[in-house]
């Protein structure tokens, strides 16, 4: 397979990988600004390190976190988001998925 053609595919060095997020917010769901204040912490916290998580919200947190843009997440960044989580007395049950592709693979679950 051409370079053009792995790279448009997101394919061999141009995979891309991401994580399952999932964890419980223990603060007051029913408090638009709570939320939206723990929502915009954890925005501005992942967003400086290129990462995105796109998914739910709410007293169940269920996203998929990826990097903004074409790129991939590294374990550091991984582990960074747990690290900061785990800081959180709102949070608890966080479960966290391994490095796996972002784009193939989705069809066997």
């Amino acid at each position: 397979m051409k370079k053009r053609l792995r790279k448009k595919l997101h394919k061999e060095e141009f995979q891309e990988l991401g994580f399952e997020l999932e964890f419980d917010y223990l603060g007051d769901s029913s408090n638009a600004d709570e939320m939206i204040d723990f929502y915009e912490e954890m925005d501005e916290f992942i967003n400086k390190m290129g990462i995105e998580a796109i998914g739910g919200i709410g007293k169940h947190w269920s996203c998929f976190v990826t990097h903004i843009g074409r790129g991939t997440i590294t374990e550091q960044q991984r582990q960074a988001v747990i690290d900061w989580l785990e800081q959180r007395p709102n949070v608890t049950n966080i479960t966290v998925g391994p490095l796996r592709d972002a784009w193939y693979g989705w069809d066997d679950e």
